[in-house]
């Protein structure tokens, strides 16, 4: 891995570990933004130390509509839709069963209180999916960087890698979250609180599992997205004469 890969895989690690430390206190309606935060963040700096593709100095506006999904794996999107439908089904039922245990670490409140308390994980991850979505838009619509061909190779070079980057960090987002409540349902309310060990305790445990793979997957995304589109030196020092002539 390169110092870029290195330092998204910090923001996961930092803000899960964090995100699980918060979620055992008062404080549980904060795990899922400050998890968001810190991978974000880990992003937003990995990107800031990449190199940029290289332009060629005759930008060129594109002749026809691009396909966001050209750029990302088959059915990519088709996929988070459905992660993002299990997150919106599964989430707040297990927040309701969290809420009405009487010895939860974040105190018993009832269905209402609970739905309040997924107020700001709600947020965040519609703000950040809807912010998604336009950018694979905007990768996707961009202007060619010069009609070459050693600047159309690294065009669509970085147009793949930062399609995927997106893709990643959405499905870590939400998997993440995902996971996460079901491991912390399991693990601190049915096994502590409610029925122990038995076959209740199995399907949840399965369901984690099935979901922290998908995070995984995901996780191989967001951290190697995919090379980044840089036309070599020599190419570059080939463009004065080809301009010339």
């Amino acid at each position: 891995m390169n110092g870029a890969a290195y330092v998204r895989s910090a923001g996961v690690v930092l803000g899960g570990a964090l995100s699980f430390t918060v979620a055992n206190s008062s404080l549980i309606p904060l795990a899922v933004p400050l998890f968001t935060v810190f991978v974000l963040v880990g992003v937003a700096v990995s990107e800031l130390m990449s190199p940029r593709p290289s332009r060629s100095g005759q930008p060129t506006a594109q002749l026809a509509a691009r396909d966001v999904d050209a750029y990302l794996p088959p059915g990519a999107r088709a996929h988070l839709r459905w992660l993002g439908l299990a997150v919106l089904v599964a989430v707040p039922p297990i927040a309701v069963q969290i809420g009405a245990n009487p010895l939860a670490l974040a105190g018993q409140f009832g269905g209402r209180e609970a739905m309040l308390r997924l107020a700001p994980t709600a947020a965040i991850l519609a703000c950040w999916c809807l912010l998604a979505r336009h950018l694979l838009r905007r990768i996707a619509e961009a202007g060619h960087a010069g009609l070459d061909p050693q600047h159309l190779v690294a065009d669509e070079a970085w147009r793949r890698r930062a399609s995927r980057l997106v893709l990643g960090t959405t499905g870590v987002l939400l998997s993440g979250t995902l996971a996460g409540a079901m491991f912390y349902y399991s693990q601190r309310a049915w096994l502590v609180f409610v029925g122990g060990w038995g076959w209740w305790m199995f399907i949840l445990l399965t369901l984690g599992l099935t979901a922290f793979l998908v995070f995984a997957h995901y996780l191989h995304l967001l951290i190697h997205p995919g090379p980044s589109g840089v036309v070599s030196a020599v190419a570059r020092q080939q463009e004065p004469a080809e301009a010339v002539a």
